[in-house]
């Protein structure tokens, strides 16, 4: 998955344990499945609606190795998160070789939504180059850290899918339900500006 949003694009590597945030079991007792016939239906509706949930609040759902990138030496907030570590930062310098920035001139602020970075007494980069700065940093929720919220909001996203399985319905007049997904969502959402 990528996100660019404000300067900082990132690049995320990891799968979702859709399983772990919410399992079948849980989703058939919501949609009042009793049977096994459509679990298989139950299991892709879901990953649709974890999917849906992670872009739609850039809150990722499980750990990922993310790697983010920025055109120049600036402060930035990250585009996902929730974050849980940042790692190396690393750069093109001026002759276009691969360096490490000394933790020393790092500074970022992971407990606040969205996260951000900046840094200080830094060397020049390389000319030319889009991208010469890249950080590495740790996002997501642990499986059993996703706040009820997202997990009613799921539950809600697979219901749907469950029940409405084509594109158009005729002859009813549908609505979306007040104080559905959105009102579930809105709280958890990450939204940079920088």
């Amino acid at each position: 998955m990528q996100v660019a949003i404000g300067a900082l694009q990132t690049d995320v590597s990891g799968s979702t344990l859709a399983e772990q945030i919410i399992s079948t079991a849980e989703l058939k007792k919501h949609l009042r499945v009793t049977h096994s016939l459509e679990d298989t239906l139950i299991e892709s509706a879901r990953l649709a609606a974890i999917s849906y949930v992670e872009n739609y609040t850039n809150v990722l759902l499980g750990s990922y190795s993310v790697t983010g990138y920025l055109g120049s030496w600036q402060v930035a907030s990250f585009p996902v998160g929730p974050l849980s570590a940042v790692g190396a930062v690393k750069y093109d310098d001026s002759s276009g070789s691969e360096q490490t920035l000394s933790a020393s001139k790092v500074h970022h602020d992971i407990i606040r939504q969205p996260g951000r970075i900046y840094f200080q007494d830094v060397p020049d980069l390389e000319d030319y180059n889009l991208t010469p700065v890249r950080i590495e940093f740790t996002a997501g929720y642990a499986p059993a850290d996703v706040p009820a919220s997202i997990i009613a909001a799921i539950k809600l996203i697979v219901g749907h899918l469950y029940d409405m399985r084509t594109d158009e319905v005729t002859g009813t007049i549908t609505t979306r339900v007040k104080l559905g997904t959105d009102a579930l969502l809105n709280a958890n959402r990450i939204i940079a500006t920088t």
